[in-house]
């Protein structure tokens, strides 16, 4: 992923959580089965930049939204990406 301009992809915990950790934009589809789409959608118009499309403008489109830029996140401050350093630390602490 560090060599990508964007990332395609479903909403996903750990690739949204990836994408946002590298500041790769995101584009990504609806996923209407999904019970956890709608919050990390929330989370990357927050977080990252990104492009939300639908299934059908990306199984039957012409992908023209390539060439689209990507939306700014909407918050200004931005989300903390030390995460699995920080996990580390508590495990490495508590275990001392």
């Amino acid at each position: 992923m560090p060599i990508c301009g964007r990332v395609i992809s479903k909403p996903g915990y750990s690739t949204f959580a990836e994408a946002t950790r590298l500041e790769l934009p995101i584009i990504t589809i609806t996923r209407d089965n999904f019970a956890e789409a709608n919050l990390l959608l929330e989370g990357i118009k927050n977080y990252n930049q990104y492009q939300i499309i639908t299934p059908t403008e990306f199984f039957q489109g012409n992908w023209d939204f390539l060439h689209n830029t990507p939306q700014p996140p909407q918050q200004l401050q931005p989300i903390a990406k030390d995460g699995n350093e920080t996990i580390a630390k508590a495990v490495i602490d508590y275990l001392q």
